[in-house]
């Protein structure tokens, strides 16, 4: 009776993730294998380079700060770990967009507030955030908390008489660590820069506030631009996604043939603890390291944004300024899209965190508990989005639903609530199977000794002893879809417009306080969320 209902389970999640998933993937397959449109790709190569750089560079940067926090905050005696360690991750939460379009504001060579004051202190400009420079720069910051993550999490499951091994048989610190501890977090380093790479490669938002106006175009700007000329050049757009998801497949391919060839096994049946490397006086500096990339990634945009939402005018002259809430006002009861974009985005962020969190858990239950062929297809396919761009997933969706009579969901909010769907599955997924994998079979095998079926034992047993991460999990994917650039602005029609879409519509504007108004409005919700999980926990703990 249980393999029946185990597979009746696996047969309906398959059947969604089918849906899900690999309808839009092969609908970019099939449109996108457009020979004229593939050539021109290749042959004008620039956009293609300018998207290798931006790829390259950010997966880079972003590995280099993530693995360094990582070792600072995970392995090193750092003054302030546990206050910092959360911190780093706070990136995770606010949106490039505005990350980007903040920088835009501080770093342009002509303008930006930080080179009028250093203009006016030594004479000439200092930074510049504009071009592929100012691309790497903001989508490093933006995206190192996921290289911190999964290094981090690496570090603390590494037993360390590994290292102890290599001292005793005469290796320095420093070359225990090189040849020990580096090659162990590999295969995190590794999934790291996959999942960073991916990202970049299918990256909008940074590119369209920092490249574009200079003229410099990646994938995903270019595949932006080519839906909004008249007529939309809708098979070059196509094949610009086959290319992407070709390339994010073959990266993903190689990193799995690379690890299947060594072993990287380092938490065995031993209890251990990971241990503090003392440092010195260097501590400080290094704690210094993980402060200034707080202050480069959240203090200077966020205050940024709420100093230009407060400000009557952007200037660098103290003496013009004067502050009032008139860009709130603004935006709050005379801007036409923000009750309907707000109206849209809270309900679509509310529906995806409960279909992702309900979803995640099902498949997370069938790859720890099930058994057979169909539970490894279920949870590769859950998977799958993580090698998938999300504006190539957008495209793949607009392909499958345009003109499908069978679901009418094109041009309407449903198609963005797939897209987020999909997008966050992967998140949702590794964090239930964790919370599945900590509880003990015999406690559903007592339900089901009881009489439960599958559904009851599932949420009598199994939801209420995984309801922290199921809170986490909903929550992450409430803020994500909150912030969703990507996928939301191929997607929306003017019903179905979203908060992440109105603020770039008043970048293009060029309505600078309103779209800070809207910016902190959007972060506000972001903290609140975020402490009402904060809260939930503590509670959790408490009983």
């Amino acid at each position: 009776m249980r393999l029946r209902a185990e597979s009746i389970l696996g047969a309906v999640l398959l059947l969604l993730l089918l849906w899900l998933v690999l309808a839009p993937s092969a609908a970019v397959l099939v449109v996108g294998a457009n020979v004229p449109a593939l050539v021109r790709i290749f042959a004008g190569t620039e956009v293609l380079a300018n998207t290798l750089l931006v790829g390259a560079g950010t997966t880079a940067g972003a590995l280099l700060i993530g693995a360094a926090l990582a070792l600072i905050l995970v392995r090193i005696d750092t003054p302030g770990r546990r206050l910092l360690e959360p911190l780093v991750l706070l990136p995770f939460y606010i949106t490039p967009l505005l990350t980007a379009i903040a920088w835009s504001w501080l770093g342009s060579p002509r303008s930006g507030l930080l080179n009028l004051v250093v203009q006016r202190l030594f004479g000439h400009s200092l930074f510049n955030t504009e071009g592929p420079g100012g691309v790497i720069f903001v989508a490093a910051l933006a995206y190192a908390p996921l290289p911190f993550l999964l290094i981090a999490g690496a570090l603390r499951g590494m037993d360390p008489a590994l290292e102890d091994s290599a001292r005793i048989h005469g290796a320095t610190v420093r070359h225990a660590f090189a040849r020990v501890t580096l090659p162990l977090v590999l295969p995190a380093a590794l999934g790291a820069a996959i999942l960073v790479f991916v990202q970049a490669m299918g990256l909008f938002s940074i590119p369209a506030v920092l490249g574009m106006p200079q003229g410099f175009t990646v994938a995903g700007t270019e595949i932006y631009r080519l839906l909004n000329t008249y007529p939309p050049r809708l098979g070059q757009a196509a094949a610009w996604g086959l290319v992407l998801l070709a390339a994010t497949a073959v990266l993903v391919w190689l990193q799995s043939a690379f690890l299947a060839r060594r072993s990287y096994v380092t938490v065995t049946g031993k209890a251990f603890r990971p241990r503090l490397v003392a440092v010195g006086p260097v501590r400080f500096a290094l704690a210094g390291f993980a402060w200034l990339y707080i202050g480069l990634a959240v203090a200077l945009p966020v205050l940024t944004l709420l100093w230009a939402a407060l400000v009557n005018f952007i200037t660098a002259d103290v003496r013009l300024m004067a502050f009032d809430l008139r860009h709130f006002h603004y935006i709050l009861f005379t801007y036409p899209k923000t009750e309907i974009a707000a109206r849209n985005s809270l309900w679509l962020a509310v529906a995806a965190a409960i279909c992702v969190s309900l979803l995640a858990l099902g498949i997370g239950w069938l790859s720890v508990r099930g058994r057979g062929l169909g539970v490894r297809a279920v949870e590769q396919l859950a998977m799958a989005p993580l090698a998938i761009p999300s504006i190539v997933l957008a495209l793949g969706l607009l392909w499958t639903y345009a003109g499908l009579d069978i679901l009418p969901i094109y041009g309407t909010a449903a198609i963005l609530l797939v897209a987020y769907v999909a997008h966050f599955l992967p998140l949702g997924v590794r964090a239930m199977a964790a919370a599945v994998r900590q509880l003990h079979p015999e406690l559903e095998d007592a339900a089901r000794v009881s009489g439960a079926g599958l559904l009851q034992t599932l949420a009598r047993v199994v939801v209420p002893l995984t309801r922290p991460s199921i809170a986490a999990t909903a929550t992450l994917v409430f803020v994500l879809a909150l912030q969703e650039v990507s996928a939301s602005i191929l997607l929306y029609t003017s019903r179905s417009t979203v908060l992440a879409v109105a603020t770039f519509d008043l970048w293009e504007a060029g309505n600078a306080n309103g779209l800070a108004a809207l910016g902190v409005l959007q972060l506000a919700i972001t903290f609140v969320a975020l402490l009402a999980l904060a809260g939930f926990r503590q509670r959790e703990v408490a009983a």
